[in-house]
């Protein structure tokens, strides 16, 4: 186990773009284009720090299974994501006047994308058990 799948954090990634696209349509058009183009902000803020956390937690693991002492200098770069996280986010909400209220819904769209995600996930994870149990028994 040298390595750590990442397809279900992929999924989830994917899955916070289509849903946070399709809501950010959805409230351009039924409340402001401005609250909607928040909402995309905080979305694609909350994928891309998904997917660098990701990168650096794998790394961080990888190292640690490997037995390299360095890897706990991964979590240097993930405070540093940390503090990158924050002004992306005090830019967001003041150079690119973003509405607040939208960014924050946009940025929490992964809990919806984390369920939909989990349930997909365990509807295929079922689905390979019950092939498995009818090759065993043939």
């Amino acid at each position: 186990m040298a390595t750590l799948d990442r397809s279900f954090v992929d999924g989830v990634f994917w899955r916070m773009l289509a849903l946070g696209a399709l809501l950010a349509l959805v409230t351009a058009w039924a409340l402001s284009p401005r609250f909607g183009y928040s909402m995309a902000l905080g979305t694609l803020t909350s994928a891309l720090s998904l997917r660098v956390t990701a990168f650096v937690v794998a790394k961080m693991i990888k190292g640690a299974i490997d037995g390299n002492p360095g890897a706990a200098g991964w979590a240097v770069v993930l405070a540093f994501k940390l503090a990158i996280l924050f002004f992306a986010i005090w830019f967001c909400l003041s150079t690119l006047s973003a509405h607040a209220v939208g960014f924050i819904l946009g940025y929490k769209v992964l809990l919806p994308a984390l369920a939909w995600q989990a349930v997909l996930t365990r509807r295929d994870r079922r689905s390979t058990d019950d092939d498995a149990d009818d090759n065993e028994s043939t």
